[in-house]
């Protein structure tokens, strides 16, 4: 089980998520979640559109796949860790599940009048090249993460469609 440096954490289901995508021709990377976060209340949000459809997944809040290339968009939010990450440690817990990092760029956004994290890195999975754009931020004791995950080949096919979901996200 891989751990973010932080206790009770459900981001440790990204890695996994990510993982999963990937050796499926797609993107999943599964960090193991141990089911004691608490989900935000209250999220609104656009679903992407065609060709993302939804999936069932417990391990994050929601997420949906391009069923041609695998890319997945998702989103995870965790309302009940007691150690407060900072957004650099919450990032690089994420981050660490990929061989051979390359961070092709980062900046701190603002996000609904909160600092953000949003990185864009490249690595492998399984040996398998893979991309990552990702947005975290915090709100109202709640923390979120926003993620675009994609094998190589295919990951710039779908990064608009991610870009319009940060668009639309709105933590209460």
């Amino acid at each position: 089980m891989l751990r973010v440096g932080v206790n009770n954490m459900r981001f440790t289901s990204l890695y996994f998520i990510i993982v999963s995508v990937l050796l499926n021709g797609c993107v999943t990377v599964k960090m193991a979640s141990d089911g004691l976060g608490k989900k935000a209340e209250g999220v609104v949000f656009t679903e992407p559109k065609r060709p993302f459809t939804r999936e069932d997944r417990k391990e994050v809040d929601a997420a949906w796949k391009n069923s041609a290339n695998g890319n997945v968009i998702s989103f995870i939010s965790d309302c009940a860790d007691p150690t407060d990450p900072s957004l650099e440690q919450i990032v690089g817990g994420i981050l660490s599940g990929l061989s051979d990092l390359k961070v092709n760029s980062q900046e701190s956004p603002t996000v609904q009048g909160r600092e953000g994290h949003r990185v864009y890195a490249s690595g492998k999975v399984d040996g398998v090249p893979s991309e990552i754009d990702l947005l975290a931020f915090k709100r109202n004791h709640c923390i979120y993460i926003l993620t675009y995950v994609g094998v190589q080949r295919s990951f710039s096919d779908d990064r608009a469609a991610f870009t319009k979901f940060i668009e639309g996200f709105r933590a209460p």
